[in-house]
């Protein structure tokens, strides 16, 4: 990257041959002289492009498919008429400007004429314009490409089974972070997407006694974080943020409440109550998160953005209904703004604050002015003030604690949620599921959560989890309930995916053939291997997943006994939905087994990376399929030999009982301190061979003197006791089948009289070892359990 030479960076380099000028005049003081004409609202920024017409928008919020047809029929209102801004100034009065209208426009606005017009529609928020600017999206990899390893939703173990009431933040440290979220993120970046700054409204007049008409009065001539935001509160401030229920707050050196990790922002955009304001931050209240550097030179540097990715991670840890986060950095005095989204980040491009002072006015104010929908929360999640239905907006509710709960309706029916999560993941690009307790709206207020709704952002390749669940009988063994489930749409029809309502794409969502991502190069303070203006977009599409009954974690078993029935229990649901479905689940898990609230003991959940047996190739989504630490060695290896099948997650089965033995007591409650590391591989900054690590460890202990004289001490005393016995069965039939496997691929010699490769390994045979697999592991499932004591 060469960024242009901004005005500070042409300030430092006079300095450097020079005597430092004398220091600016205070900001509230007037100029000795009159000043150059003010900056006018109605100049384009130095990347201007030409004017384009503007597409009709819809009116709607978002719907489902039973309800598209109705919604299309029946527009509703909102509060800014079509006809004026967010400030009230007729639409004729602002700047033409190259955007489209998408389906996100139902969200925000009224209805639009269906003739194109020549000025800017009511909502200034249009993501189309982005449609020429980013790179086509792609579902661009192979299962066996190098794909990504883990996100950054792995340094927090077990995270699903926490609650409100049980949180585990991992404290992970910044460097073991940022290595993380630089291979969650590599190839997930696009910078220099000028269209973003499209986002915002230019008609922010820079007062003539705060700008010179070339530079900003009163700005720091050493740009460090304290002297800036010292400036920022003395001069801008009250021009961008007016209102009282949202504020520009310096995190300070206090760490913020309530994360995952210990993190703190530069500059927050915070929703505040009134008398809070000496109260110490929650994530759970930031809407836009900003960073500070004093150097122009670290304007998109991978390290300037891996700091601003940490804090969008905690917000959408937090805050995991949202669609999008919305960022920004300040370099010296070059700032960019960002959009974080479940695929990754888009970053527009640079501009000097000097050189441009009514877009870095109009950004900072349109941060503090958008509505929910527009900062990024689900305008289907709605919640009832007076009668009049609102957007959900996470933040003003966590500081306005007696807030009704929010609704979801789904399939007609209008569901009750509440606000505290079942489940949610820390993480930046990955699925960032969701889910809630539910029950139906008018159930009375001390009524139980029935139901559970899962929202997610599944990769467009995969198969939809809903569709394997609408094949479950009811009162199935080992399985869960199916109520209802559809992709989310807008009020137009459209999606609601990354690809084409999230970043305004028009292009296909599919490459013509699969691309691979090389592993990143290592991270370093000066790099800019983040830095990309082009790159393949995995495409992921919002689903919706309504399902009963609410289970409780594995964890809370209440002997060995219970275990061993409720994962008998799993396995039997699983193998049902092989044998009578032809569905191979593939993400077998500690969080992926609940506990029935009744009988029987156990139900197998998160289907969203099965696959039906007949289909004839992998997806082509660019990661691993499963949970990295109960990955089987042959799924981990990435061979091609063999497509993921039952096997593959019967090994992944012994892997969570083992876990539980070995880091948990017989309560189910963590150990401490932690048994000495043996089968499972840690997470380790800077571990580039992260699966081939794991594979070599998780061999090894598949040996019986290793498994007995290393692996069996680490477990729990009552673990060791009770279980042992049934485990080293298990590790041998796990041994066992691999063997047999690859016993089954030899050497021949060829009709050209050179020696290739023969497997033997038919369809048949597999579907009788499967059969075989399933029988044993049933078998030392329940009879071990049944020589144990309840």
């Amino acid at each position: 990257m060469s960024p242009v030479m901004t005005r500070e960076m042409r300030r430092r380099q006079a300095a450097r041959s020079s005597p430092p000028a004398s220091p600016p005049p205070p900001c509230a003081s007037p100029p000795a002289s009159p000043p150059p004409p003010r900056a006018s609202r109605t100049r384009r920024p130095r990347f201007a492009r030409a004017p384009a017409a503007v597409a009709p928008c819809d009116a709607n919020p978002d719907t489902t498919a039973a309800s598209r047809s109705s919604a299309a029929a029946t527009p509703t209102a909102v509060d800014t008429p079509a006809t004026e801004s967010r400030s009230g100034r007729p639409l004729s009065a602002r700047k033409p400007t190259a955007v489209a209208s998408s389906d996100e426009d139902a969200d925000l606005a009224s209805a639009a004429p269906s003739s194109p017009v020549s000025t800017r529609t009511a909502d200034p928020f249009s993501t189309d314009s982005l449609a020429h600017a980013l790179p086509p999206s792609s579902s661009c990899m192979t299962l066996y490409s190098t794909p990504r390893n883990t996100t950054s939703d792995a340094l927090r173990p077990h995270c699903f089974n926490d609650t409100a009431n049980r949180p585990k933040p991992s404290k992970t440290v910044r460097p073991k972070m940022d290595v993380a979220l630089y291979h969650e993120l590599w190839g997930s970046v696009v910078y220099d997407v000028e269209e973003l700054w499209d986002l915002f409204d230019f008609d922010v007049d820079a007062p003539a006694d705060l700008h010179d008409g070339t530079s900003w009065v009163g700005w720091p001539e050493a740009a460090f974080e304290e002297a800036v935001l010292r400036w920022f509160f003395d001069c801008i401030d009250a021009i961008v943020c007016p209102a009282h229920e949202v504020a520009y707050i310096p995190s300070g050196q206090l760490v913020l409440k309530n994360g995952d990790a210990i993190r703190k922002g530069d500059l927050l955009l915070c929703s505040r109550a009134p008398g809070t304001e000496s109260e110490r931050l929650h994530w759970a209240q930031v809407r836009v998160v900003g960073e500070l550097k004093s150097n122009a030179d670290k304007d998109g540097r991978d390290k300037a953005f891996i700091q601003l990715a940490n804090y969008v991670r905690e917000i959408f840890g937090t805050q995991p209904q949202r669609r999008w986060v919305l960022a920004f950095t300040l370099c010296g005095a070059v700032m960019r703004v960002f959009r974080f989204d479940r695929s990754g980040a888009v970053a527009s491009t640079p501009i000097d604050i000097h050189e441009s002072p009514h877009v870095f006015l109009g950004a900072l104010k349109g941060f503090a002015s958008m509505d929910p929908a527009q900062i990024g929360f689900d305008p289907t999640i709605r919640w009832c003030a007076d009668a009049a239905e609102q957007v959900y907006d996470p933040t003003v509710h966590f500081v306005r604690p007696s807030l009704p709960d929010p609704f979801i309706v789904a399939g007609g029916t209008k569901y009750r949620i509440c606000r505290s999560f079942l489940v949610r993941r820390y993480a930046i690009s990955t699925r960032g599921t969701v889910c809630w307790r539910a029950r139906p709206f008018d159930a009375p207020e001390d009524s139980a959560w029935v139901y559970v709704i899962k929202d997610q952002w599944r990769a467009a390749e995969r198969d939809i989890e809903g569709d394997f669940l609408a094949r479950i009988a009811p009162g199935t063994t080992g399985l869960p309930q199916y109520v209802w489930h559809d992709d989310l749409y807008s009020s137009s029809g459209t999606v609601v995916d990354v690809a084409g309502y999230v970043r305004g794409h028009s292009a296909s969502v599919h490459s013509p053939s699969p691309q691979v991502l090389s592993a990143p190069p290592p991270l370093t303070n000066t790099s800019r291997h983040l830095y990309q203006t082009r790159y393949p977009l995995q495409n992921r599409v919002k689903t919706r997943l309504i399902m009963s009954p609410l289970g409780q974690p594995l964890l809370s078993f209440t002997s060995y006994k219970h275990l061993l029935l409720a994962l008998r229990d799993a396995v039997l649901g699983h193998r049902h939905m092989y044998v009578t479905h032809g569905v191979v689940h593939r993400d077998v898990s500690l969080n992926n087994v609940l506990l029935h609230p009744t009988a029987p003991h156990g139900f197998l959940i998160d289907f969203d990376f099965a696959i039906s047996r007949s289909r004839p190739a992998v997806s082509g989504a660019r990661f691993i399929t499963g949970t990295f630490v109960y990955m089987a060695i042959d799924v981990l290896d990435g061979l091609k030999r063999d497509a993921h099948n039952p096997i593959h997650d019967l090994e992944s089965f012994y892997y969570v009982l083992l876990d539980i033995c070995i880091n948990y007591d017989a309560s189910g409650q963590p150990r401490s301190p932690r048994p000495a590391q043996t089968v499972f591989t840690p997470m380790s900054a800077g571990d580039t061979n992260l699966r081939e690590n794991a594979v070599s460890v998780k061999l090894s202990y598949l040996d019986k003197d290793h498994f007995l004289g290393n692996l069996l001490p680490t477990l729990n005393v009552g673990a060791r006791r009770q279980l042992w016995k049934m485990l080293n069965r298990w590790r041998e039939r796990i041994a066992v089948e691999r063997t047999r496997r690859l016993g089954m691929v030899g050497w021949e010699l060829g009709p050209d009289d050179t020696m290739v490769v023969v497997d033997r390994y038919d369809e048949a045979t597999m579907e009788r070892c499967v059969r075989d697999m399933y029988d044993d592991v049933l078998a030392i499932l329940e009879e071990t359990a049944a020589e144990l004591q309840d």
